[in-house]
């Protein structure tokens, strides 16, 4: 489990958020910007991005991996020429076009440049050691304990010690596939995002038209308040109603921790 490492107070407000490694702005986009790169896109990018590679499994060779970063193993993995490196890459280019919008994107074997559109003298360079940070706040931001498997693709790096360290996490792509396609949902039409918004705005009588103006954090949150609003709601009436074994429902204005009952 990941401890949170952007304020509430900036997530709720969806200001933009300075990464003070790198010295950058990470723009916070609304739920109708995301649908200019498609909602499939941003979770594979998302995934690809945010995966902890390194916790994922032991190299099979039993060699160190101790010397070998989150950002080295994605690197290699984009790096390839196989037909899943390049989805993987143009995802990743989808999600940081998207939040980086201030900067030009240049990808080189070992960093990834941020060259400023404003002042082009001026490059802003994410690389092994500021890649794990740049990441967490995009957990945050994306309420990614929440929304892993929703969506991913195929990750088939060719060197054995990406691939090794990749193996596990595909099994678990697999499982979560296979479970979609059993209930019936068709993985490339259905909308996490839209379904939240279709049950907000019967719920609480809100316009789609504002509610996809929120953040993915924003809209996250909401909802999770109104699932709790409404189970209070359900719990008290059955009392009232004179309902004895019932357990008691959680204070629906209590903090919200999106981490609580995910495995990470």
């Amino acid at each position: 489990m990941r401890p949170p490492v952007v304020p509430r107070l900036t997530l709720d407000t969806k200001i933009d958020i300075l990464f003070e490694d790198i010295n950058i702005l990470i723009y916070q986009p609304s739920i109708e910007e995301i649908g200019l790169i498609g909602e499939s896109s941003l979770l594979i990018g998302l995934n690809a991005l945010t995966r902890d590679y390194k916790k994922i499994e032991q190299i099979k060779d039993n060699s160190d991996s101790s010397n070998i970063s989150n950002f080295d193993i994605l690197m290699s993995i984009i790096n390839e020429k196989s037909d899943t490196a390049k989805v993987v890459k143009q995802n990743v280019q989808n999600v940081l076009f998207l939040i980086l919008p201030k900067y030009k994107i240049f990808f080189t074997p070992r960093s990834i440049l941020l060259q400023d559109i404003d002042n082009k003298e001026v490059t802003h360079t994410l690389d092994a050691q500021s890649f794990d940070n740049f990441t967490n706040i995009l957990y945050d931001m994306f309420c990614m304990a929440l929304a892993e498997g929703a969506t991913g693709t195929v990750y088939n790096p060719q060197g054995d010690r990406a691939r090794a360290l990749v193996e596990k996490f595909e099994k678990k792509r697999k499982l979560l596939a296979d479970m979609r396609k059993q209930r019936g949902e068709d993985t490339e039409l259905q909308s996490l995002y839209g379904r939240y918004i279709d049950i907000l705005a019967v719920g609480e009588h809100k316009d789609k038209n504002t509610l996809k103006k929120y953040s993915v954090f924003q809209l996250m949150e909401e909802f999770k308040r109104f699932q709790l609003k409404e189970e209070f709601d359900y719990t008290f009436q059955a009392k009232m109603a004179g309902a004895t074994k019932i357990k008691d429902a959680k204070n629906w204005m209590d903090d919200i921790h999106f981490n609580d009952d995910v495995e990470n």
